[in-house]
């Protein structure tokens, strides 16, 4: 071993352990904000009298507002900064969230759908940027699956929270669900308020970096951003054209539709598994899948660092999520249902790493912001599409079986886009 095989080693690992754990700690809260209203559904719609039809158009109002703020989000992420854009983005997701629980009607919970989408518009897709500016292109795969554990550490700990809350809490004659929104908005704004002082926005403002492990890592991520150079001064036109944006768009955009609308219904589909389960039993099932993810994503995002193929590993776990959908359909036996539920939540988070790991070989700069928002904020037409969609299915005669029908098409819709990229893509194969 040389010495920049020290320095490398050594820098990735400071980088990993100062910049990883709080970016991961955001996104729990992130993801447990968003999710938390199918938690709170399981209450709140018969107390404000909410239709199936109704919560599914709820669920979907949050991406109207997160579609079009999306790519002026990254815009503005880029020009100031991870440390304050990310803060603003957290405190105003924090505070909506705390709004439901002055929620009165239909109407109030509308507002405060489309509003929270707005607040948190550029989280996600912003954090996939700022993740370009510490680690070079090896190391993505693995570290976004690190960070995406954030989705079953989420699911791990909003369902059993969130449901226990519910049934348990009800400070001063209000319902439980009421307070699950207050006391989860509340940890955001919190974690907001920490992450101007612990977000630092590149390399060269580390304290926590010695001169030479940021010269290794700004010389490295320089050399790997020579080959795209070109797309740092690409116009607002160009990127919106850029074919290769369009083909991982359409991609996310399929599964995306599948995996947004079952964050949201899960619980309430889970709880139909036995008419004896309480929301703390159904909050408990929904920990296990949490927990068998946890090891399998990052293990699936090194396996793709460690091959440098993409497409596969892309592809599998897709297909993986519609034979779990499929089985909760089609079987009667709890153990057989609930197998399909694992299968389904491993599936769905393996396929972020590799995935997440492409566009930012084909871009840099600024058309890396705004490319990866475009490609994040399909994901919100994907989950107004799917939400809206499944809300109607749901009160048709086709019933469960016909959500998880429709939702299992779509990963096999977007399988199949993710296996026609051409094996010649440079980005498939990062040679």
């Amino acid at each position: 071993m040389n010495d920049s095989d020290d320095i490398q080693k050594t820098t990735i690992r400071k980088i990993k352990l100062k910049v990883i754990p709080f970016c991961l700690a955001l996104y729990i809260i992130n993801y447990i904000d968003r999710i938390c209203i199918g938690f709170g559904a399981l209450d709140m719609n018969a107390e404000l009298g909410i239709s199936n039809a109704a919560f599914g158009f709820l669920s979907s109002a949050f991406f109207i507002g997160y579609f079009f703020f999306e790519v002026p989000s990254n815009m503005c992420l880029h020009k100031v900064g991870a440390r304050i854009w990310m803060a603003r983005i957290i405190i105003s997701w924090g505070l909506v969230t705390m709004g439901m629980f002055f929620v009165q009607n239909f109407t109030h919970v509308l507002s405060l759908r489309v509003l929270l989408g707005i607040a948190e518009a550029g989280f996600f897709p912003g954090m996939i940027y700022f993740f370009t500016y510490w680690f070079p292109a090896k190391e993505r795969a693995s570290i976004i699956g690190l960070f995406m554990l954030a989705v079953p550490f989420g699911n791990f700990i909003a369902a059993p929270v969130s449901t226990l809350i519910m049934d348990n809490i009800h400070w001063f004659g209000h319902a439980g669900w009421r307070w699950m929104f207050m006391i989860e908005g509340g940890v955001a704004v919190i974690l907001g308020v920490m992450a101007i002082f612990l977000l630092v926005d590149k390399p060269e403002k580390a304290k926590w970096l010695n001169d030479e492990e940021k010269r290794w890592l700004t010389d490295t991520l320089s050399r790997e951003n020579e080959y795209k150079k070109e797309t740092a001064s690409f116009s607002l036109g160009q990127i919106f054209s850029h074919p290769k944006i369009w083909q991982l768009s359409l991609i996310y955009f399929s599964i995306q539709t599948t995996t947004q609308s079952v964050n949201y219904w899960m619980p309430t589909i889970v709880k139909g598994f036995s008419s004896d389960w309480s929301n703390t039993t159904v909050g408990t099932v929904l920990m296990l899948p949490g927990i068998i993810s946890l090891v399998v994503m990052p293990f699936w995002g090194m396996h793709s660092d460690h091959k440098r193929e993409r497409k596969w590993h892309t592809a599998l776990p897709i297909i993986l999520s519609a034979v779990g959908l499929m089985m909760i359909a089609v079987f009667d036996e709890i153990p057989l249902r609930l197998t399909g539920v694992i299968l389904n939540a491993v599936g769905n988070v393996a396929f972020y790493g590799p995935f997440w790991s492409l566009p930012s070989i084909y871009l840099t700069g600024r058309a890396a912001a705004v490319g990866v928002a475009i490609i994040n904020s399909l994901s919100s037409a994907g989950g107004f599409v799917g939400n809206s969609i499944v809300g109607v299915i749901k009160d048709t005669s086709a019933g469960t079986f016909g959500v998880l029908s429709f939702q299992a098409a779509c990963c096999v819709f977007a399988f199949l886009v993710t296996i026609s990229l051409s094996l010649e893509d440079k980005a498939l194969t990062e040679s």
